[in-house]
């Protein structure tokens, strides 16, 4: 195992998702019940952005109602990074990529989660922490 790994063995593909127009408490509550750090928002079946730990800490910190303020808020919404290395930070990758390239996105981005999309139009997430552990396993 290494850096030079496919990402698809990081990937949690059983994803825990919200809706965009969920609240607050919804998804803390999601993100509690599923002990995970970021939850996949969705538009219908669209995969529209992701929601993570720090997204909802700075929301309450913002004093933002927790049954009235809703995901989409809060989320970080899906974006690509462009040829000019703007930063647009819910990006997806491919599953088949590196965990090198994986970490090279996710540092270009300043975030701490991927979306990566696999076989069969599927979409899970993937962290720092779960690329660093594939590396050095």
């Amino acid at each position: 195992m290494g850096l030079n790994d496919e990402i698809n063995k990081a990937v949690n593909w059983d994803t825990v998702s919200v809706d965009l127009e969920d609240s607050l408490r919804v998804a803390i509550g999601k993100m509690s019940a599923s002990k995970t750090a970021a939850l996949a928002v969705k538009m219908g079946d669209e995969v529209v952005g992701v929601l993570t730990d720090t997204d909802l800490m700075m929301c309450v910190d913002r004093k933002e109602d927790l049954d009235n303020t809703k995901a989409s808020r809060c989320m970080t919404p899906c974006e690509i990074i462009t040829n000019e290395r703007s930063k647009s930070p819910c990006v997806q990758i491919d599953s088949t990529q590196t965990v090198k390239t994986a970490l090279g996105v996710l540092n270009l981005a300043g975030v701490h989660h991927l979306l990566v999309s696999g076989e069969d139009d599927r979409v899970g997430l993937v962290s720092i922490v779960d690329l660093l552990k594939l590396a050095i396993s």
